[in-house]
């Protein structure tokens, strides 16, 4: 430990000398040891200054998680919680026009000012499932719901309880290494011979049916994906087989 004794300003110590033949105040101030300065005075204060590297601590904190929606079902995995569940919403089925993605509309909407006429503008419609060519080969798992064709499509959005990244891998139901599995199902999307043309989206392996959306009143509807060879490489994929996907978390 370093001491700078002062006596008066024109009498400077030898104590102070001995600190300058190691270098500047300055420097000194800002090395990794304590320098403690003793201040002239009746009391003889003594002023304790930290190093200069004795910086606040700009280390991130951890934040919130991150968000992802869980098609077909209005629940979370385990490992996230429910921020709120809804219906799964978009543009009609064969509109050449309006949005292209799928929107998880909250079951509480809240409306600002509005008209109730149409003013040439755009919809969002209800989405439903559409599984007519698959009455014998059921693909989903049907442990939360009896039926799903024609049935509106629920949706839950959902937060990481960690921070964490989040991606849609298509094509598999496992996660790679270093990765956690929130949840696994099948690809898909927009009819291909339709006008309208939504997102990709992973519904869970066991989706759930909205109970008040079970007539066929279209909307926006979700087909099945399959692997198309020629510019898609088969093997490793296969003509006509239906793609899989997962959601996996990297915290």
């Amino acid at each position: 430990m370093l001491f700078a004794a002062y006596t008066s300003s024109s009498n400077i110590g030898p104590s102070y000398s001995a600190l300058v033949s190691r270098g500047s105040l300055l420097d000194l101030l800002c090395c990794p040891e304590t320098v403690n300065i003793v201040l002239p005075s009746k009391t003889n204060r003594v002023i304790s200054k930290k190093s200069c590297d004795d910086k606040p601590d700009d280390t991130p904190k951890p934040g919130p998680g991150s968000l992802y929606t869980r098609w077909g079902r209005t629940t979370c995995p385990t490992n996230s919680s429910l921020v709120y569940d809804g219906l799964a919403g978009g543009e009609w089925f064969d509109n050449a026009g309006g949005g292209s993605n799928l929107l998880c509309l909250p079951n509480d909407p809240i409306w600002a000012n509005y008209t109730t006429e149409h003013e040439g503008g755009s919809w969002i419609h209800g989405t439903e499932y559409q599984l007519e060519h698959y009455t014998t080969n059921k693909l989903f798992s049907f442990a939360n719901a009896k039926s799903l064709h024609d049935h509106d499509v629920p949706c839950a959005v959902c937060l990481t309880r960690q921070p964490a990244v989040v991606m849609m891998l298509p094509a598999r139901t496992k996660c790679y290494p270093g990765w956690t599995i929130e949840y696994s199902g099948y690809l898909m999307t927009e009819g291909s011979g339709n006008k309208g043309r939504h997102e990709y989206v992973c519904v869970d392996y066991a989706p759930e049916a909205d109970p008040a959306g079970y007539k066929n009143e279209n909307g926006a509807v979700l087909y099945f994906v399959q692997a198309s060879c020629g510019s898609l490489p088969c093997p490793p994929y296969f003509h006509g087989q239906e793609l899989t996907c997962v959601v996996c978390s990297k915290h």
